[in-house]
């Protein structure tokens, strides 16, 4: 196969980024100014207290600017996601305390409070002299929200809540910002009303005087201790004793108590009350999306510039080879790239769909599953991509200096912040159930044996089991029937182990457990297609014939090479004959040697990633020299020989 590609880094920067792309300019002038006023690279070497204290101080800065704001989560989503973009090649500590104090804190009195909290903290919000927190998880609740137990029982007296922390398990835990510096929370609690538990309501809730920064009295403060990564954010524990808060901090958007002391609630169940208290976390997933994928794309332009550069062994005689040219190292990174493009085809739809404007329940309540798949996959993907990378950089890996060791640490936190994502599959695996209940609820028994009949028509025909002709392996349409037949494969086997362990008489939970593990490959499968699907879509609007060309060659590979690692599925169920198994390897090879000439040029036509002086990584330096940049990191002298 002789694959020849004409690259157009503008065009592949303009695909890779369709989202954002309109909004360029407040990344590019956010940039600038963080590289003049803020020196912040990733910090790997700091004393926790000290990298608080800088984080603090560098946050301070930023806000002194005045470009961040609440009101701009508000009026344009797409700039506030262009400013943290920006970000990104500061210290995620940074990133994150301007998350959490923004978009947390700040957007959820946004979403949650009205016009007087809003003209009230979002001015002092905007230059920080009061640091949010959002607080939430306790020490024990993180991912089951409904069942945390600090409480804000209403005093009809005074009108005010008196919130208390009852058990030990109550202490709310891992809150950001507040060990240190903060001065206000939403607090999510339990509203006690008459008696009666209204369920998780927010309330802001101060914690630190505003002159002396002393907690006040009443609650207890604590630092959480040494982490993994996010060194620079100052995690506290919590808790409270009989305090007071007044009854004009509640959140009262949707549920208020009134001046005569009734309670009222504007939607029609707690459930869907409480799905709106915590809505923050669902634009903060979509963060947990972009952020492994910046992670991704900065480390394998690492990787991959060091494969290009990097010589060792070959023939006698002859110039050592590159490693980039061994199979064992382009067979993987190839891949790594293609699965880096369709995950930023996924985000940039995943974008589009969380802000656009008029939405039914309906389409939000899909959005909302889809995101919390998408974020739990691409970050197991990632963690997996920077292992692989650091070895495949040998003992250069190691060095803090290239920043694997620094990305795996902060990415990690991503996995189970904002959501376990063992927690957030069976979230969409839910929806997808429920979603085939209302098919079949519409089409029938009749409905289901037919589309049954088709799917066995379609996967036993030789044409999809047998052929190993290259041109149907690398049709789209050979992959988006795969993805597709695996899900709905893995749905059926998850349907029929619900039915079957309904009939033992198990409850809902035990046969939800049961099946635990099928629920979960349910998730990640349709994940997977999503991707897909919307890879396909992203490609079709590319208007470059040439660039079509070469994405649509990324995302075969994609595909196929997520077809080879399920091969077990895919044989087990006789989707595939070992010998189309075999072809498909084999066209993975091919796709592979097409597409590694121009590697480079592929990973760099994100502008956006384009190593800055604030990473300042040896090993991915354009020049190539990564001996001599790393010399001069570590102090070794020139030669005088």
């Amino acid at each position: 196969m002789d694959i020849k590609y004409i690259i157009n880094k503008d065009q592949l920067h303009q695909a890779r980024n369709s989202a954002l792309y309109s909004h360029e300019k407040y990344f590019q002038e956010f940039s600038q100014l963080l590289k003049t006023h803020i020196n912040n690279r990733p910090v790997v070497d700091m004393v926790s207290d000290e990298h608080k204290a800088k984080t603090h101080r560098d946050a301070l800065e930023v806000c002194k600017m005045g470009i961040l704001d609440v009101r701009v989560i508000q009026k344009d989503p797409k700039i506030f996601l262009s400013y943290l973009s920006s970000l990104s090649s500061c210290d995620m500590s940074l990133m994150a305390k301007l998350v959490i104090h923004f978009q947390l804190f700040g957007g959820t009195i946004l979403e949650l409070g009205t016009e007087e909290h809003h003209n009230k903290y979002f001015p002092d919000i905007k230059t920080m002299k009061i640091v949010g927190g959002f607080g939430m998880t306790e020490m024990g609740h993180g991912s089951n929200v409904r069942q945390i137990e600090t409480i804000a029982e209403y005093d009809h007296s005074t009108k005010e809540f008196i919130i208390n922390s009852p058990t030990r398990s109550s202490t709310k835990f891992w809150i950001g910002n507040m060990a240190k510096y903060g001065t206000h929370i939403v607090l999510f609690c339990r509203l006690i009303y008459k008696g009666e538990d209204k369920g998780v309501h927010g309330i802001i809730t101060q914690v630190r005087d505003l002159e002396s920064r002393k907690v006040l009295p009443g609650i207890e403060i604590g630092d959480c201790g040494p982490k993994i990564g996010w060194n620079g954010i100052d995690n506290a524990w919590i808790r409270f004793t009989n305090y007071r808060v007044p009854k004009e901090n509640l959140l009262n958007r949707f549920a208020n108590i009134s001046e005569s002391g009734e309670y009222t609630c504007k939607l029609s169940t707690p459930g869907k009350l409480f799905q709106v208290t915590i809505s923050q976390l669902v634009f903060g997933r979509l963060l947990y999306i972009c952020g492994p994928i910046k992670a991704l794309a900065i480390t394998l332009r690492t990787g991959l510039t060091y494969a290009f550069n990097r010589r060792q062994f070959g023939e006698k005689g002859k110039k050592e080879e590159l490693i980039i040219n061994y199979p064992s190292h382009y067979q993987v990174l190839l891949p790594m790239l293609s699965h880096l493009v369709a995950f930023e085809f996924a985000r940039d739809s995943i974008i589009e769909r969380l802000l656009e404007p008029k939405t039914t329940d309906e389409r939000l309540d899909e959005t909302n599953s889809t995101i919390s798949g998408v974020k739990a996959l691409v970050n197991e993907y990632t963690m997996i991509y920077l292992n692989k990378l650091r070895t495949f950089c040998g003992g250069n890996g190691v060095s803090s200096f290239n920043l694997f060791g620094y990305y795996r640490n902060e990415m990690d936190i991503f996995q189970t912040a904002e959501g376990d994502g063992a927690v957030l599959y069976q979230q969409l695996s839910k929806f997808l159930l429920s979603e085939y209940k209302k098919w079949y609820k519409k089409e029938g028994v009749t409905g289901y044996i037919i589309k049954e009949v088709q799917t066995f028509l379609a996967t036993s025909n030789p044409m999809y089991t047998h052929t190993r002709s290259i041109p149907y392996i690398l049709s789209n349409e050979f992959h988006h029937h795969a993805f597709l037949y695996r899900f709905e494969r893995i749905r059926s086997t998850v349907i029929e182990k619900l039915s079957h362990s309904k009939s033992k008489k198990m409850t809902f939970l035990q046969s939800w457990n049961d099946s635990l593990l099928y629920v979960m490959d349910m998730a990640k499968a349709y994940s997977h297609l999503y991707i897909l699907e919307q890879s396909h879509l992203a490609i079709r609007r590319c208007q470059d014939p040439s660039t079509r060309h070469l994405l649509n060659d990324l995302v075969k590979l994609y595909a196929l090479s997520n077809i080879e690692h399920d091969f077990a599925f895919f044989r087990n169920c006789n989707f595939l004959s070992s010998g189309k198994a075999l072809a498909i390897s084999d066209a993975i090879k091919e796709l592979c040697v097409g597409i590694k000439p121009y590697a480079l040029q592929i990973i760099n036509s994100d502008y956006n990633v384009l190593i800055d002086p604030l990473l300042n990584i040896p090993l991915a330096k354009l020049d190539g020299d990564y001996i001599n940049h790393m010399a001069d990191c570590v102090g070794v002298p020139k030669s005088n020989l």
